[in-house]
């Protein structure tokens, strides 16, 4: 008898063990863009959402992507990933990936540029804008 009770136990804590460890974690929806896609004029997204923008890098010639001013709704990680090359290459270029995560509702406004640092004041090779409306 100590025994089935036993084993009953065990089954039961087993599968609220189970039922605990299978329930989804929520995760907002990921918004992703490159150079060539133009956001919408006004992107709707919820706190939790993100939008990665990705685009092409090489800052062995002095132009990179960067954040024109700071973002006050978002959180924000750059990564740059070199693309694959024989050992001991130089001038690889690569990706720059921007993430930015919808911290609090509001309105911003993301600007990237690809630009050399010490041509600030120069128009930017390259840009991308997006308004984006949190809620």
């Amino acid at each position: 008898m100590k025994g089935l009770v036993g084993f009953t136990l065990l089954f039961c804590s087993l599968g609220l063990v189970a039922c605990q460890s299978s329930s989804p974690t929520v995760e907002g929806k990921t918004h992703e863009y490159t150079l060539k896609q133009k956001c919408p004029t006004l992107m709707d997204m919820k706190v939790g959402e993100v939008l990665v923008f990705n685009a092409p890098e090489n800052p062995s010639t002095g132009y990179q992507w960067q954040l024109l001013q700071p973002l006050k709704i978002f959180k924000t990680e750059e990564t740059y990933l070199q693309n694959d090359s024989e050992e001991g290459a130089v001038g690889v270029g690569g990706t720059k990936t921007f993430r930015f995560k919808a911290e609090k509702p509001g309105q911003d406004y993301i600007e990237l540029v690809h630009i050399r640092s010490w041509e600030s004041s120069k128009q930017p090779d390259q840009q991308w804008r997006c308004r984006i409306r949190v809620s």
